[in-house]
This record gives structure tokens, sequence and C-alpha cells, in this order.
């Protein structure tokens, strides 16, 4: 979720979803497609269907160009009792006075803050660390990188989960020593589609995540596909049994098919994965671009007539 990182998830999302199929069948067996939906928020019962599957989190990407329309939508939503934490990343460029992170701070909100990939590569990532709990004294959730293994700079050195985890690894070190209670960190999210995310979660358990306090660690996950999310019940149930997980993104690439996505995926990915929360891939995705169609909003500039996804239309409904 950096403007300035190569995403490439996006380029991967399997052909289900790209033809607008949604799993039926937890086995993975059985595949049924859906039709876009054509329901209005004016159905109260499926108001209350996806309102009682909803998780209320969603990523926010941190941007002046749609402060207006975020502040509307964050109110929408809140009223409704539809949002209580939003995931947001740090990047070395982020003001902690910016206009965005401020009206969520105001207006109480919690925040998962994803500290971006390229502090990763930092010599002394300690004081980086140290540095970024001072700027944003209010956060208690970071979240240590994100698909690390394909978004990184369009320049410069990669990274592999082998050297991911002994950076994850000096973190943790130094917030236990010097952070005590301070914060909780999560781990990187491995990549939410296909075999590669629940092959890196093994390979982090490899290089000694099992040997982290469950107390003090969240893990991460990314999860845009059950097929994937299957993949994960190894582990899950055996090396990580312990651990607290949560799905960090989630959702579809189109607009049609939010509403079915988060009433009837949702509570198989908690199901599967036992998630705590789930996070809705992002409020707003630019107006253009590969993440566009996962927005629950879209024309910012617009204000107050900005686009309202058909999901967001059923989560701000009257109940």
């Amino acid at each position: 979720m950096a403007s300035a990182l190569r995403r490439t998830k996006q380029t991967l999302v399997p052909s289900l979803l790209a033809l607008c199929y949604i799993c039926a069948a937890c086995d993975g067996g059985t595949l049924t497609p859906v039709a876009p939906s054509a329901a209005l928020s004016s159905d109260i019962g499926l108001v209350q269907s996806v309102s009682a599957q909803w998780s209320p989190y969603v990523g926010v990407h941190v941007t002046g160009q749609a402060l207006d329309t975020y502040r509307d939508a964050i109110a929408s939503l809140q009223a409704r009792g539809r949002l209580r934490g939003v995931r947001i990343e740090i990047s070395p460029t982020l003001n902690p006075n910016d206009p965005v992170v401020r009206n969520i701070s105001s207006a109480g909100v919690e925040v998962l803050a994803l500290i971006g990939n390229e502090y990763l590569f930092a010599e002394n990532i300690e004081l980086e660390i140290d540095n970024i709990f001072a700027n944003f004294p209010w956060i208690r959730y970071f979240q240590i990188g994100n698909e690390v293994t394909s978004i990184l700079p369009p320049t410069g050195p990669t990274l592999n989960i082998a050297q991911y985890m002994s950076v994850f690894q000096r973190i943790y070190a130094h917030v236990q020593n010097h952070h005590g209670n301070r914060v909780t960190l999560l781990t990187q999210s491995p990549l939410g589609t296909g075999a590669h995310g629940p092959m890196e979660l093994e390979a982090m358990v490899a290089n000694g995540l099992a040997n982290m306090n469950p107390d003090n660690i969240i893990i991460a996950i990314n999860a845009y596909d059950l097929d994937s999310a299957v993949q994960y019940l190894g582990l899950l149930g055996s090396s990580l049994r312990k651990y607290r997980i949560w799905i960090t993104e989630s959702g579809v690439r189109d607009p049609d098919l939010h509403i079915s996505w988060v009433r009837d995926n949702y509570p198989r990915l908690r199901n599967l994965l036992r998630a705590e929360r789930v996070y809705w891939y992002t409020m707003w995705g630019g107006d253009n671009g590969p993440d566009t169609d996962f927005s629950l909003v879209k024309n910012p500039g617009h204000y107050p007539n900005y686009w309202r996804s058909p999901l967001f239309e059923v989560l701000t409904a009257s109940p």
C-alpha cells in the first residue's frame, strides 16, 4: 500500500477472481459463479446479513487529495458502527502531522501502522524504530513490512525471508528491551494469493518466528482467495497455534462483487485462519491503476459528491 513501491500482488490475483468467481466450499472443491450484485442499501435483509459478517477495519492510503472525502467516509462508517480501525503505511516521508493522519487520530479510530519495506534495509533499524515510536506515540500496533519479497523499491536490493527474519528479530529484541508493553508487533503479511504466501510463513517459522513470545506478536496474513487460505491450516494448527492472527488485506477487485465477498467469504476466512479481524484492502486506491476497483469510495476530488461503492452504501445504510 505504498504509491512509491512496486505492487505485484494484483497481477497475481487468480483467474477465479478475474472471472468473478467466488469459492463456494472451504475444501476448495467447488466454485460457483456470482453475478454482479443489484441489491440496494434499502434491502434490510441484505444490510443485516452483510453487516453481520463485516469486520470494521479498512486500509487507508494516506493522501491529502482525499482528505475531505476520507473525513466524511470515516464519519459515515463510524456512525453505523462499521469502522473501528484503519491500516496506514508509515514511510520515511510521512509527517506525523499529516492532515489525514491527524483526522484519523481525532476521530478516535485505532491505527495499525505498516512500517514500509524501505525501512528494512536501514543499517540502524533500531534507531529508525525509536524515531517512529516517538513520532507516533498514540499508535499501539506496528506491522513490520508487507509482502516483503514482492513489494520493493524499483531499484535497489531485494529481500528473502531469512533476511527479513533477521531484521524482524532485531526489531523484536529491541522492542522487548526498550519499549516493554508499549506496542504489539505484527509480522509482514505474506503474498495474499496462490501457494507462495503459505510457503513464506513456513519459512518464517523455520527462521525463528515460533520461538518468539505469542503475547508480543500477531501473525499477519493477506488473504485474497480461499484456496490460498486453506494452505495455512497446518501451520496455524501446529507451530503457530498459540499466536493471534489478523488478515491485514482482503477483498475483491470488482465493486459488484464487494458485497458477496464480505457476506460469503469473510466468515470462511475467519474460520480457516481463525482471524480476529479482517481489513478490507483499501478505502480509496486511486481513480486509475490496479488498486482502483478495491475502493470503497472514488473520485474524492468531487467531494461531497464522491462515488460510493455498493458495499459502502450497504454498510452506511440504516439497520
